[in-house]
């Protein structure tokens, strides 16, 4: 018999709450990027935030739930979190928490936001499908990604964007693309790391589809050409709002760490794919994700947020 303090612990497991922590940035950034003040924001920002958190949670637990199989070969504590709560239990915490993202999205599209809340269905499917048999995108060669880089990386910002603005910009389209090509680089290292696992399963990603030493070539450029994009989107941004004020300057001084945190971040990816055992290489730097997420999102949040106060 499971006690509740280890269900507790395994749900928070299976909902991958490392990742989470630095998941927060990713609606935020969207809103902040839209705003030209604080005063930009209102309830409807908020209920977006948490819906898009329930959302990321979800597509979590039934990555864990379909995953189950691979993991018990190598995430072992991902596996054992799945057989301390039971996969009927998990079902139904997947169903309440689908119904709590559908109504959170019908309140969008009742009060007007209608693209965000066709967005946020998109963005739901995508993360049911890349997971979930029989579409199960993940196992699908070339075509795994992209629910990913759609669904985790682009979708939630522009989805936040339109939270506040009607109109796309030059600098949020530059942002975009290059946040949600500077993250799946990063997570092509959690793609890589799980090599040989998926194949037993015969699933097939950008790591099978392109090979290691490739695919993790891929990471770097990835993670650094995105991350350049993004910077160049926020400068944009700057330049739009330019102001000798407080604000201003402790934004200047984000955006620099920003600077640093993509380099460092990109310098790392560029030495996994040196190493003369690719495997292990990425399964042992796999663990520096939720780092290397939380250092790359986090001062550009804090950049975007000082310079609309």
């Amino acid at each position: 018999m499971v006690d509740l303090s280890t269900k507790l612990i395994s749900f928070f497991t299976i909902s991958r709450s490392k990742m989470i922590v630095a998941t927060f940035a990713q609606p935020a950034l969207g809103l902040f990027l839209a705003s030209t003040t604080l005063a930009d924001l209102n309830i409807f920002s908020l209920i977006f935030f948490i819906m898009y958190l329930l959302h990321i949670v979800f597509a979590c637990k039934i990555n864990c739930y379909f995953d189950y199989e691979i993991d018990k070969k190598y995430k072992i504590e991902l596996a054992q979190a799945v057989d301390n709560l039971g996969k009927k239990t998990i079902r139904i915490l997947l169903l309440i928490e689908g119904i709590l993202i559908g109504g959170l999205i019908i309140v969008l599209i009742i009060y007007g936001y209608v693209i965000v809340g066709i967005i946020s269905v998109l963005g739901f499917i995508l993360s049911i499908i890349y997971s979930a048999t029989p579409p199960r995108f993940k196992k699908r060669g070339f075509l795994s990604a992209f629910p990913i880089i759609l669904g985790l990386f682009l979708l939630p910002v522009l989805g936040g964007w339109l939270m506040i603005s009607t109109t796309l910009t030059v600098f949020i389209i530059i942002f975009m693309c290059g946040y949600a090509l500077m993250n799946e680089g990063i997570n092509l290292v959690n793609t890589a790391e799980d090599y040989d696992e998926d194949l037993s399963e015969d699933v097939r990603t950008w790591a099978h589809h392109f090979g290691m030493r490739k695919v993790l070539r891929i990471a770097f450029l990835f993670t650094l050409i995105g991350g350049i994009g993004c910077l160049i989107g926020i400068l944009l941004k700057f330049i739009q709002l330019f102001a000798l004020d407080w604000g201003f300057f402790a934004a200047c001084g984000f955006f620099i760490i920003s600077i640093f945190a993509i380099a460092l971040t990109s310098k790392d990816l560029h030495n996994i794919g040196l190493e003369s055992d690719l495997k292990r290489s990425a399964k042992t730097h796999a663990k520096k994700l939720p780092k290397w997420f939380a250092i790359t999102r986090y001062p550009m949040l804090l950049a975007t947020f000082f310079l609309i106060i």
